[in-house]
Parts: C-alpha cells; structure tokens; sequence
C-alpha cells in the first residue's frame, strides 16, 4: 500500500536518525525466534507492499474469521483434561463447568484427552498398560464408559473434543453407538476426532503404514460428512509441530503442508472440496514471543484461505482456518514454576491478538508432572482475567495497522511460503513423512534452539538468567495407584455381560471390512460402529486394524 509520506514525516525521520546516530553502533541486533530480522523502528514506509485494505470476516481473513471478533460472543475455554476412569475424569468435567469453563454462547465444550493405552489401542488388561492406565489422560475402551461421557449433556449444545492417538476411528465408533442407545440422531453430536496420523513426521511413535494413515483418515472424514455433519472429523496438529521444536515459520509452513495432503487425500478419493475442506480445524502452539504469535496467527488464516481457495473452496465460511490454540509447553521450566504463570498469559495474550477461536492455557505446573486442582483452576482463571477484565476482546484484531506486526505477518508469510513451495515440490507432506525429511529439519531447528538456551544467547528467567538456589514449596498431584485395578475391574464387568458371539461376528466383520478398505471396495468406520453396538471395546476393534494396517516407524 502507498503511502504519501509528508514533509512532517521526512523531518521526523532525520530527528530521529540524528538522535540514534550516538548510539546506532551499539545496539544489538534482534531477531524472531524464526531467525527473522527485527529492526527497532517501523514506519509507514516498510509497508509499501503490504495490503491493508482488508476487513475482519473477509477473505483471505487476515483480520479475523468474524466481522466484530469477540464482540459477540469470545473463544472457547478448551482446557484439557483426563484422568484416571471416566468416573474421575466425569467429575472434573461437571467441575470444570461450575468454575465457568464454557465454549461460544455457553455452551459447554470438554477437551478430553486420552490415556496411553487407549491412544495405541490396548485395553486395561494388556500387559504393557500396567503402569500408565490413566495416567497423563483417561482410559476410555467400553460402551460404558461412553454412556457415562455424555450422560445428561445436551448434545445440540455440547462440543467433545477426543484427543485421540491411532484409537481414533474406534474411538468415534464408540460414541457414536453411545449417541445410538440415548435415543438420538448423531446429527446432533457436535465435537471434534483429532485424526492426526501425520504427526508420526515428526514424533517417534508406531503408527499405521503412510497410505493406510491416509486411508483412515479420509474413511474417517466420509463417514462423518455422511452421518455426523457437524463433527470435524480430522485436526491438523501444529501444536505437535511446535512442541518438536520447530520455529514458528516452520510450524506455519509444515502444519499448512499438512492441511494440504489432506485436502489431497480427500480430492483423491472423490470428495468434493466444500463437503469437507471447511471441516477441517486446527490446533497450534503459541510460544512467548507476543508479536511473533500474533503475526503468524494472522498469516496462517491468509494462508489457508488462498489454499482452500486454490483447492476449489467457492463458500467464504469453508476456507476459515479455525484454530485452537495450545499454549506452548516445551517454554515452561521446572525451575521456579510460578514464573510460568507470567508465560502463560502471554501465551494466551498472544492468542486472543492473534483471533483464534478456542485456548487451552496450560498449567504452570506441567513441567513438572500431572497439573493439581488448583493450577488447573488458575490457567481457567488466566483466560476468563484476559475475557471480562482486559479489554481484548472489544476490537477486532486490535493489532491491525501496527506497522510492525503488518510487516512481520508479510515476512512471516512469504519465509513460510517459501518452505510449504519446497516441501509441495519435492511430493508433500505425505512423502516428508516417508523421507524423514520434516522431522530432520525440525529436529535441526530444535537442536539450534537448545544450543541458544545453553549458550545464554537466549534468555529463559530462572534457568540462564536470574538463577535461584532455593528449594520451592511445591506439592505436586499423587497418582492413585488404585485406578489401574479400578479399570482393570470395570473392563472385566463390562466384558461379563456381553454376548460373546455377537462380539467375534462384529470382530470378523471389522476385519472383512479393513481388508475392503485396502482393496479400495467399501469403508471401515460402519463395521467399527456395528462393533461398538455389539459391546466391543477399543482394544479389541484395534487389533484387526493392526494386523490389516501395519505398525510403521517414521525415520
């Protein structure tokens, strides 16, 4: 955008040239954490380029998915949460609610996230489950549980979000058919899968063979745009991207390549792009460099909107990048913890400024172990502070115009750009998974960033500056042991009351239907719904698709 720059402007600039000229030699260079350049001034001038006849709620949605932003109604307090059996993680659910944690309009939103062996797919009497059943998440594998879950919410008004691993087919199955036996159509189940098989690229995890995790993936995406319409049936997970170390402009150009082969898979497989595209979320990481976030944020939403545009998308509402944010939690430290609070709130500032649509605020505790009840409560407490006291959320994108965070976003936008471009030219995210090239690239990132740390070059408060001696008082959460044999326990009462020949032919039925997916002659998710009917668990409707799928490790 041109800018008729004014006399007063030009004599203003020699002012201040003069004045820094005693000192310009010494002042230090600055850069993001993405090794982008920062200068200390920025005027009219460095957005000669830039497009600043936007508006929020129009595309490509720089400025916000919505015309007022938070005006109407603010973000949704998604706080994860999952502990023990469902009857512990029921009881934080209707706590959680009492303390005021609440989606758009109030309605209630749970982010619930599984324990180990749920993710890979074992139940509770599998020997490698002893030691981690309900530890770091819920252990959820029979219908029971999933009838206790949804008990007494209102489904027209209630989001689930399952934070799911490689159970994520079985796990919808099995709410689905809790849905099914309270009487309701599923059209009424609002939440969200995570379906975020490409986060192997960069975590060393077992997971399904590459072509089979995109097989599932999209089988997923068809049976909910088919029975479940309001349910988004597949998250792209930036925030894992973050949390293996790489920078804020590879996460924003990895987590957009991954959106991508998504959206491939699903053209591919004969989907129309605004059946499903406009389903698809996203959850990033949100480190502490305030400006940084906020600029990506506001790429991220141009960036995916000229994606979806480019994959065929005509209806504005279904290029939205909706984003959940998970505030970062590699930059929390074990020493002296009560400093995470400080981080935290700019994590979550950064968020609102940024305009996305759900948080998750991480305790200041979690560095450390399982998050107690009361820094659980005071992240919850950190964002509803940011809401009703703050004033953030009475202007949308209050940053717009800044000519500094103008000028990042562009920056931030074109380095991404120019990484996805790489990456899309050498075969795309799905083949970064098979070559190993992400994960190198992140893993390289990551090991730079550590060498930051430990040099002193950056700072982290209590760890390379400021450092303290003293012992803190902290009282960290005790894990109940009793909860394995408590799990082990239901799984055997809900297993005693099955019909035992119901559940093989459902079991012989998963299994005719995963080899037809690899056949490419009809779709899993039906067999495992069927399943789930019958009373099979999550471990056990696992088992075929291990031996159908494959167990792969990315390098």
């Amino acid at each position: 955008m041109k800018f008729e720059l004014s006399d007063k402007f030009e004599a203003a600039k020699e002012t201040w040239a003069a004045r820094r000229a005693r000192y310009a030699d010494r002042l230090r260079p600055a850069k993001t954490l993405s090794g982008l350049p920062v200068k200390t001034v920025y005027t009219p001038e460095d957005l000669a380029d830039s497009d600043l006849e936007e508006m929020p709620g129009a595309y490509p949605f720089t400025r916000g998915l919505h015309p007022d932003g938070y005006a109407l109604t603010p973000w949704m307090q998604q706080m994860v949460f999952g502990y023990g059996t469902i009857e512990e993680t029921r009881q934080k659910m209707e706590k959680m609610v009492a303390e005021g944690m609440e989606g758009y309009f109030g309605h209630k939103v749970f982010n619930t996230v599984y324990d180990i062996p749920c993710m890979y797919g074992i139940d509770a009497d599998h020997p490698e489950a002893k030691g981690n059943l309900g530890q770091c998440g819920v252990h959820m594998s029979t219908g029971d549980d999933y009838d206790e879950l949804i008990r007494g919410w209102d489904l027209e008004t209630t989001n689930f979000s399952m934070i799911t691993g490689d159970n994520c087919l079985p796990a919808l199955a099995l709410l689905a058919a809790a849905v099914e036996r309270r009487g309701e159509p599923l059209h009424k189940l609002h939440g969200n899968s995570m379906n975020w098989y490409p986060r192997i690229a960069v975590q060393d995890i077992p997971s399904w063979e590459p072509k089979w995790g995109y097989a599932l993936m999209i089988d997923l995406i068809k049976w909910a745009k088919d029975n479940a319409p309001a349910w988004n049936p597949a998250n792209i997970f930036m925030y894992g991207l973050s949390e293996a170390g790489a920078t804020p402009v590879q996460e924003l150009a990895y987590g957009l390549s991954w959106g991508k082969s998504i959206i491939d898979a699903g053209l591919e497989a004969g989907l129309a792009p605004d059946d499903f595209i406009g389903r698809l979320s996203f959850q990033i990481g949100c480190t502490v460099n305030l400006f940084e976030e906020v600029a990506k944020f506001r790429a991220h939403r141009r960036m995916w909107a000229k994606i979806c545009k480019e994959a065929g998308v005509t209806k504005p509402s279904n290029m939205h990048a909706r984003v959940h944010v998970h505030t970062s939690g590699y930059v929390l430290t074990q020493q002296q913890l009560m400093n995470n609070n400080a981080r935290i709130t700019l994590q979550a500032l950064a968020a609102v400024l940024g305009g996305v649509q759900s948080i998750h605020t991480c305790s200041y505790d979690e560095a450390v172990g399982v998050p107690t009840e009361e820094s659980h409560r005071t992240a919850l407490r950190t964002q509803q502070i940011l809401m009703l006291e703050s004033g953030v959320r009475d202007v949308a994108d209050p940053l717009g115009g800044s000519y500094y965070v103008e000028k990042l976003t562009d920056e931030m936008e074109a380095a991404a750009w120019e990484i996805y471009e790489e990456l899309e030219a050498s075969g795309g995210y799905r083949r970064g998974i098979e070559t190993g090239e992400i994960k190198r690239n992140i893993d390289n990132a990551s090991y730079e960033m550590k060498k930051r740390i430990n040099s002193g070059d950056l700072p982290v408060v209590g760890v390379n500056r400021y450092v303290s001696e003293q012992t803190e008082n902290y009282e960290p959460f005790r894990i109940d042991e009793a909860i394995e044999d408590k799990a082990r326990a239901r799984l055997e009462a809900y297993r005693a009351k099955r019909d035992q020949a119901a559940v093989d032919e459902a079991l012989e039925g998963v299994r005719e239907a995963c080899q037809a997916l690899k056949d490419g002659t009809g779709p899993l998710m039906p067999a495992l719904v069927e399943a789930a009917r019958k009373g099979v668990t999550n471990g056990e409707m696992m088992v075929p698709m291990r031996e159908a799928f494959g167990w792969y490790v990315s390098e």
